[in-house]
């Protein structure tokens, strides 16, 4: 029967497999599409409430347009369909606030010879960060691939340049960007989501009417309109195998669909252990795997203002000591050491226009976090609140605050990646960007049984969250767009 017979099955519509589905579909393929959640976008689900636009976590959304997003949505004929409201907003920009040593913060500006003053920084001082960053945006492959196993915290301290320099681009394109302590980030990936940050190719902001989630719902429409279906608040239970090949899908409710062809977006060790069973896997393979480390979390507030407060979409607080090991997560969990001079990330969508209603906003502001979701989140967020009354006195003015929510971690799993293992559930995208599990180390998004494929920020890919995610998508297709043109 057509309908439980299919080209391919994709588990999961998150920026990945929204990606390869749609791309698929487009292709003429009969594709099913299953998802635990009301719509697509995994983690990165919209939510719609009071008038507001808002996903679970703060997004900067680098690089800039045009990106992958834009090729998705011009590959699939739906260019259309979604709209970019930050191009709407140009005078948009990125607030850098930098907390010294003296006690006083600092708003940064590279073009700005005030900041320098403000900092009291030498002109040799000035000349070595700038010959430092030079050397960054023009390293060569051969010796950016010579930094894959050195980490961005050791690089840029063995760097000559001031204190200010070395811990904002490693606090910001290290921890800020893959959400992962810079003590394990490889310098090569800090580098690149550097050059990413202020790549000219990529010179619009860009944040979608409808939200992230709005603009993979829009893309998975591709789906159905090719003939395929999507099958929305469904779990899947099982990926089955037969004969040593992926065959299909079991529901929780006990329906079974049928592919040569399995793409999951669930995670891969989530696939691997749960889906599928480790017994199917070669040993070591799936030993592997199942020691993959975990990327850190966002844990913080989400307000709900009746008036203006932020007048940019993005603002960045750093005090000069704020690089945390890993180590200091794992002990920050425990509750044998709260935080104190921890990297915030402070933003709203709701500058850009039709996102909120007119004078009002949604403000988040969250900092990184061991991602156990059983850990007490009370020290965070009492951290936070702490340094938004000295940065954001406004905020807490009488009657600002309309309603405020945590972002914890708990909400992470049920929108995203199921909790398979202690002390994992609440990472922000799935398997740390970490030395030894990236660039080459990296899972590839080809599994080790026939006609399984793994998609989204724990595969191949290169990026910061959603985009990682997307180019996963990418690369996923291409790899089994050859197979799928076989299939009768």
């Amino acid at each position: 029967m057509r309908d439980a017979n299919f080209d391919a099955i994709v588990i999961g519509a998150g920026p990945g497999g929204a990606t390869v589905a749609s791309l698929l579909a487009n292709d003429g393929k009969h594709i099913l599409l299953i998802d635990k959640n009301a719509s697509a976008g995994g983690k990165m689900t919209t939510f719609h409430k009071g008038g507001h636009t808002y996903e679970m976590f703060p997004l900067n959304l680098i690089p800039y347009a045009p990106s992958l997003f834009e090729k998705l949505a011009e590959t699939v004929g739906k260019s259309d369909k979604v709209r970019n409201v930050a191009a709407k907003f140009p005078e948009d920009k990125v607030n850098i606030l930098y907390h010294d040593r003296a006690g006083k913060v600092h708003e940064l500006d590279s073009g700005n010879l005030s900041t320098f003053k403000s900092l009291k920084m030498s002109v040799g001082e000035i000349i070595r960060s700038v010959i430092a960053v030079i050397k960054m945006l023009t390293m060569s492959d051969k010796r950016l691939s010579k930094l894959e196993k050195i980490s961005a915290f050791d690089y840029m301290n063995n760097l000559n340049i001031p204190e200010v320099t070395r811990v904002f681009v490693t606090a910001s394109f290290g921890e800020g960007a893959f959400e992962m302590s810079s003590d394990m980030v490889p310098a090569s990936h800090m580098i690149r989501a550097f050059r990413l940050g202020i790549s000219k190719k990529h010179p619009t902001p860009r944040y979608y009417e409808g939200g992230v989630g709005g603009f993979f719902t829009t893309m998975v429409e591709t789906v159905p309109e090719h003939g395929g279906k999507i099958l929305w608040k469904t779990r899947v239970k099982s990926i089955d195998i037969e004969d040593g090949k992926a065959i299909g899908v079991t529901t929780e409710n006990g329906e079974k669909y049928t592919a040569p062809l399995i793409i999951s977006n669930a995670g891969i060790r989530q696939t691997v252990v749960k889906l599928v069973g480790e017994e199917y896997f070669p040993e070591e393979y799936a030993k592997r795997i199942k020691g993959l480390q975990s990327n850190l979390a966002d844990v913080g507030w989400r307000f709900f203002t009746n008036r203006k407060v932020l007048d940019y979409s993005t603002y960045v607080y750093f005090p000069y000591n704020c690089l945390e090991p890993w180590s200091a997560f794992e002990v920050m969990k425990d509750g044998k050491k709260k935080p104190t001079s921890n990297y915030i990330y402070i933003g709203t969508k709701s500058v850009y226009p039709t996102i909120s209603p007119e004078g009002k906003q949604v403000i988040y502001a969250v900092m990184s976090a061991h991602p156990d979701p059983e850990q007490d989140l009370t020290p965070y967020l009492n951290y936070i609140e702490e340094k938004l009354k000295m940065l954001f006195p406004k905020l807490y003015e009488d009657g600002v605050i309309e309603q405020k929510e945590v972002m914890g971690l708990r909400e992470v799993s049920a929108l995203g990646v199921d909790k398979i293992f202690p002390g994992q559930g609440g990472e922000s995208y799935g398997i740390a960007n970490s030395i030894g599990q990236s660039d080459g180390d990296r899972p590839t998004c080809d599994l080790p049984i026939p006609g399984l494929y793994c998609v989204g920020n724990d595969t191949e890919g290169f990026g910061v969250g959603t985009h990682r995610a997307v180019e996963s998508g990418f690369i996923t297709y291409e790899k089994i767009a050859n197979t799928l043109h076989s299939v009768k």
